[in-house]
């Protein structure tokens, strides 16, 4: 009977936390993007405005735009929503109104306009609440090329287990999250104090492969816990690690730095 009263109490615990909300999604596609992306990325729009009316997390424009320029818009969508994400997690979504008109600019081109309104189930990650518990991450530069090196500075405010991942996201092997500290016997427990990364051998920013970009985007995602939490050293993709994230009640703070890298 205790059992079945303690499902209970997390099946209401668990609605108790979430919120249904409808938004609208809106894309025009000014050419860089075939036409048939131009609804797929309105939603994605969309479930990002669910995310950031129910966590209160707000991406910048400028930064949506900046990401935009590199990577391209459909690239851009996806990884801020997934970037997003890890503040809150959409368990369910309705479609309920799609509109795709053409629009005329007064350049006198014709572009695609898709409008797409969602209703979604938003549930805002619950991480414990201590305001005296932070940490600020600065990198020695958000612009590199070919064979420069990263180094991190962090700041504390407690004692703290800190891991910080890479995500690559035109890593074409079998994994884009890789784990950049701790690696190698290095200790994650930080006290309070200002922590320089690396500590020992370098962090070398390289440019990927068959890419023909002339420059990209990646990003690095840190995770802050009063318990120490066993990550895996690597995950396929993005959404691998949220998963895991999502079962880590331990979390207390994450923070995520993109950085560009030119050819």
């Amino acid at each position: 009977m205790k059992n079945v009263y303690l499902i209970l109490l997390l099946f209401i615990f668990s609605f108790a936390n979430a919120e249904m909300v409808e938004v609208e999604g809106v894309y025009r596609n000014t050419g860089d993007i075939a036409p048939n992306e131009t609804c797929r990325l309105a939603k994605e729009r969309a479930k990002l405005k669910a995310l950031e009316r129910v966590t209160g997390q707000v991406i910048s424009s400028e930064e949506i735009e900046k990401c935009s320029e590199i990577d391209g818009k459909s690239n851009c969508e996806r990884n801020q929503f997934f970037l997003s994400s890890f503040n809150g997690d959409i368990t369910e979504i309705e479609e309920i109104d799609k509109q795709l008109d053409t629009e005329q600019l007064n350049s006198g081109e014709l572009i695609f306009v898709c409008k797409i309104k969602i209703r979604a189930k938003v549930v805002a990650i619950e991480q414990e609440k201590d305001p005296n518990f932070d940490f600020n991450v600065k990198l020695n530069n958000y612009n590199f090329r070919d064979g420069d090196n990263l180094v991190i500075d962090i700041d504390v405010s407690q004692n703290m287990y800190l891991t910080i991942f890479q995500f690559l996201p035109y890593e074409d092997k079998n994994y884009q999250v890789y784990k950049l500290f701790p690696l190698g016997g290095e200790k994650n427990f930080i006290q309070v104090d200002t922590l320089k990364l690396p500590k020992k051998n370098k962090y070398e920013i390289y440019f990927p492969e068959n890419v023909r970009k002339k420059s990209i985007d990646e990003y690095l995602f840190f995770i802050g816990s009063k318990k120490n939490i066993n990550w895996l050293n690597k995950y396929s993709k993005f959404e691998d690690l949220k998963k895991q994230f999502l079962k880590s009640k331990s979390i207390v703070k994450s923070k995520y730095k993109q950085y560009t890298i030119i050819k």
